[in-house]
């Protein structure tokens, strides 16, 4: 047997329709919602969909050498986000950029940002998938001060670096990002850092071995 109900939540009016059924010497009730009893008018934002205005920050007068400079330059990359930069200081809006350089206006708007980011470096493109990465003079002393501490520092069962290990380690702790085993061993070769050597100790069976091994 079933019946409608009318619940107000919140102040608005919504309608339930309740089954009732028995279970054993217990009655039970199972909910079924019906909907608003008014129907919600939701006002549509004039600005749904519309994606946000942007522009590029003040440039300085270096900038605008550089920029001026890179309009000119060989480089597609280069030369067209100069432009872009440029049109946009001028508050021409990314779509209206990307008409009249008849590219897509997702270019645009990721030339501003990056722009708005990293200044004049942003004209350079990023390093390609693969390319070894460039590390800075303070990310080299990091690394550099972590090899200089022993392994049982950090709660590592081994005594000495090797330079996988310590790779490893640069990577778990995140002293960097990615690094490869040569590039370990040239920061430290340039560092006059030295790994130690472990002691690598023999055992036999051969009650003799220890005489056998000293002759």
């Amino acid at each position: 047997m079933s019946h409608t109900e009318i619940h107000i939540i919140k102040g608005r009016k919504y309608k339930y329709e309740v089954t009732n059924y028995r279970v054993g010497k217990k009655v039970k009730h199972k909910w079924k919602y019906l909907g608003a009893v008014e129907p919600i008018n939701k006002r549509r934002n004039p600005n749904a969909g519309r994606k946000p205005v942007i522009f590029t920050k003040t440039i300085s007068e270096e900038e605008l050498k550089a920029l001026e400079t890179a309009i000119r330059s060989n480089e597609a990359f280069t030369r067209d986000r100069a432009k872009i930069i440029l049109l946009s200081s001028e508050t021409i809006s990314a779509k209206q950029i990307a008409k009249r350089m008849t590219c897509e206006e997702r270019k645009v708007r990721t030339a501003i940002k990056e722009f708005n980011k990293r200044g004049i470096a942003a004209l350079q493109r990023g390093k390609a998938k693969g390319a070894i990465p460039k590390f800075t003079e303070v990310a080299k002393k990091m690394i550099l001060m972590h090899f200089s501490q022993k392994p049982s520092k950090f709660s590592y069962h081994f005594t000495t670096w090797t330079l996988p290990r310590f790779r490893k380690h640069l990577i778990d702790y995140n002293v960097v990002d990615s690094i490869s085993i040569e590039k370990v061993r040239q920061i430290l070769d340039q560092a006059n850092a030295r790994l130690k050597r472990s002691k690598r100790w023999q055992y036999s069976p051969d009650k003799d071995f220890h005489k056998k091994n000293l002759q």
